[in-house]
């Protein structure tokens, strides 16, 4: 199915914010690899709308607006996704889902007494769900309890360290 320049132009609109946010989690985390993608995405974005506005004839169109599909790189999916534009992806199957951790921290527990860091390589590619002392918790230091999730590694990281006798679980999602 091949996507017309307006629907190319909803995608690119999507894109630009989903890379602008992106990036701003960059400077929670990690500096992103492209942080002038959204201003990119923008002003392709606004010259292939220009174009269309005011001719939607110009044989140039489905060139540019092909280029500006393909600036959308990595974000593009998802914004079909949101604009409605995306056909169906097959759901996963749940056994294919790695089973939770659930567990009371001892000194031999999966994250043991004073430990803040684990990896979990059965979960690398799923989002979590951490849940400590029955509370769900949040990426967000608030400086309470928090966690942080690297899904591209599997990197878990829990603040503060785990202490005896709390009860912890850790949910692939």
């Amino acid at each position: 199915m091949a996507l017309t320049v307006a629907q190319i132009l909803d995608i690119a609109k999507i894109s630009q914010f989903l890379a602008l946010n992106d990036v701003q989690k960059g400077s929670l985390f990690s500096p992103r690899v492209a942080p002038m993608t959204p201003q990119i995405l923008y002003l392709e974005r606004k010259a292939v709308e220009w174009m269309y506005n005011l001719d939607p004839g110009n044989s140039s169109l489905p060139q540019t607006s092909a280029y500006l599909y393909s600036l959308c790189r990595g974000y593009n999916l998802q914004a079909q996704q949101i604009s409605g534009t995306a056909g169906s992806i097959s759901p996963v199957q749940p056994s294919q889902i790695p089973n939770p951790y659930d567990f009371e921290v001892s000194a031999s527990s999966f994250i043991a007494d004073g430990q803040s860091t684990v990896t979990i390589p059965a979960f690398i590619g799923f989002n979590v769900l951490f849940v400590r002392n029955g509370i769900p918790q949040y990426t967000v230091n608030t400086g309470q309890s928090y966690y942080s999730w690297v899904k591209a590694t599997g990197v878990f990281t829990i603040s503060p360290a785990a202490m005896t006798g709390e009860q912890m679980a850790i949910y692939p999602i």
